[in-house]
């Protein structure tokens, strides 16, 4: 296929969309960020207008907005956006190579373009000007970013020796022409990374079917906190989705980021149970799960039940017999739930005909500073449709009630001293070891994995085009402990003068992190951005040398 039949396949028929959305909660959640009723707009998938309940005024989310709109500015949206556009920067194109996991006689080729907008873009792998099926090609599809732009990246393995054959296309509207890298010079392909250029009880106690060796606490220690946003959606369908999806977020995602001084882990096993089926797929009426740093371990379900691996260094390090004992205590614990989910629908006095949830969750926290561990935080809470229940104190050794209807629960569970004693030591000493014992297997395998990759580049300032925007961007790490600084003559910039965008996931489980800071032009060489984490031998330290225009 020659160039230009290439350039002709990018002149595709653009797509655009305008949307509203507007949604409303029962009742105030009394959580950051979250309103009982908000509205915004959409265009292309970009937020052009907020309101919520709290403001109760309408504003523009996007300058162009704010600058242009006048009495008739609804029917002009595409016409603004095209003006920012036109003055806009094109995205950034980098490429890598690193040796294959699965295959050491290999090489992964990626190429990623990041920063842009709209979304309309073409990328392609190519074999000697020829691009390649999409097939055979690895694709994270389009994704955002943290400033509203999206990134889209794809690889594919070769033999090493080919890898002169192959080059990246890419063609966005924001290009005066197409821009196609190959990758030669712009990276190393080594082990080590390189900078391309780029009872009276609430809950009644079943029976229980033992411990579960597995690092989960057992059926009478069962806790739970739960938050729940009941969302008025358009279908059964999406309500009942968008439910359980923020259920699982909300635990999913607690937590902050990792310290540049210790290393933080945490082990924690979420359940999750439905009053009834909701026949949609991947929404079971019991789930549970392990998470390891905040990566799914193990998993079960009501459908298959079994208690099976989710990580590969799980399945060939936890012999058999580990899980048929956690699939016979998943089992057990299905039934429990099952049969506690119904007593709370009576003892709330709820409709059974409605979708209810009850979750559980439990698990513990540790630093790591050097060679030493220290347990940080113990969690094993409870509650049912978003009101939480019961929690235990670790530090007083005692089960503290959220609302009066859990407060006979506390007063039966704290008379029980030695349940009290078990669920602390379960939370400092099992559980821990527990965590360091799969710290330990999972992190062999990372010895045995690429290091992340660190990518700087340099944009004009939008705002000001004297000024340049400088960002370094790592991607492709695991775990979540790194440390990314810009520095100035090789001291560290204040963290309210850098732009980050947080640790965020990629689609392959790693994660990317991206910090940047807008300087004067003149001082460039006077920057570098230092990156260290444990799969590195050394810290890597990167300079500018390029701008884009």
């Amino acid at each position: 296929m020659k160039l230009k039949d290439l350039q002709l396949n990018c002149a595709l028929t653009e797509k655009h969309s305008l949307y509203y959305i507007y949604t409303a909660l029962s009742k105030p959640v009394n959580q950051p960020g979250i309103y009982q009723f908000s509205a915004m707009g959409l265009l292309d998938d970009r937020q052009i207008d907020s309101y919520n309940s709290e403001e109760q005024r309408k504003i523009p989310k996007q300058q162009w907005m704010k600058e242009k709109m006048q009495e008739d500015y609804w029917e002009k949206f595409r016409e603004y956006a095209d003006e920012e556009l036109r003055n806009g920067t094109p995205p950034d194109v980098h490429v890598f190579a690193k040796r294959s996991i699965s295959d050491k006689s290999k090489l992964k080729l990626t190429c990623l373009a990041t920063g842009f907008y709209p979304k309309d873009i073409f990328l392609t792998i190519r074999k000697d000007l020829t691009s390649l099926p999409e097939d055979e090609v690895e694709s994270t599809g389009i994704r955002p970013n943290h400033d509203e732009s999206v990134q889209l990246r794809k690889s594919v393995e070769i033999n090493e020796d080919e890898k002169a054959e192959y080059d990246c296309f890419v063609s966005h509207r924001t290009l005066k022409e197409p821009v196609i890298v190959k990758w030669g010079h712009q990276e190393k392909t080594t082990e080590s990374l390189t900078a391309a250029y780029t009872e009276e009880p609430v809950l009644e106690k079943g029976s229980a079917a033992g411990r579960e060796n597995a690092g989960e606490a057992p059926d009478s220690c069962a806790t739970l906190f739960i938050f729940s946003l009941s969302l008025i959606c358009f279908n059964m369908r999406t309500r009942v989705t968008t439910k359980i999806f923020a259920l699982l977020c909300v635990f999913l995602l607690y937590g902050t980021l990792p310290s540049l001084r210790a290393e933080k882990h945490s082990l924690y096993y979420i359940y999750t149970a439905l009053s009834k089926p909701v026949n949609q797929p991947g929404i079971y009426q019991f789930s549970a799960m392990g998470l390891l740093d905040d990566r799914q371990i193990d998993s079960y379900n009501s459908e298959e039940q079994r208690k099976i691996p989710k990580q590969q260094w799980m399945k060939e390090k936890m012999q058999e017999d580990y899980w048929e004992k956690g699939t016979l205590s998943r089992k057990s614990k299905e039934q429990w739930f099952n049969v506690n989910v119904d007593i709370l629908m009576k003892r709330m006095r709820h409709n059974e005909s409605d979708l209810h949830v009850l979750q559980w969750r439990h698990g513990c926290e540790v630093e790591r500073e050097r060679d030493e561990v220290k347990f940080s935080k113990g969690i094993s809470e409870y509650g049912y449709d978003g009101e939480n229940l019961l929690y235990f104190d670790i530090e007083e050794s005692q089960w503290v009630a959220a609302v009066d209807a859990a407060v006979p629960t506390k007063r039966k569970w704290d008379n029980v001293p030695i349940l009290n004693q078990y669920t602390k030591g379960y939370l400092e000493k099992e559980c821990v070891d527990w965590l360091n014992k799969f710290r330990e297997y999972g992190n062999e395998h990372l010895r045995n994995t690429s290091p992340p990759d660190v990518h700087v580049f340099a944009k004009r300032s939008i705002r000001d085009k004297t000024k340049l925007k400088l960002t370094c961007l790592v991607s492709g790490f695991y775990p979540k402990d790194m440390t990314l600084v810009m520095r100035k003559y090789c001291t560290s910039l204040p963290e309210d003068e850098i732009e980050s965008t947080g640790i965020r996931p990629n689609h392959d489980e790693t994660l990317q992190l991206r910090k940047s800071v807008e300087i004067n032009e003149n001082e460039k060489s006077e920057y570098d951005c230092f990156v260290s984490h444990r799969t590195f031998k050394e810290p890597v330290i990167a300079q500018w040398d390029s701008v884009t225009a």
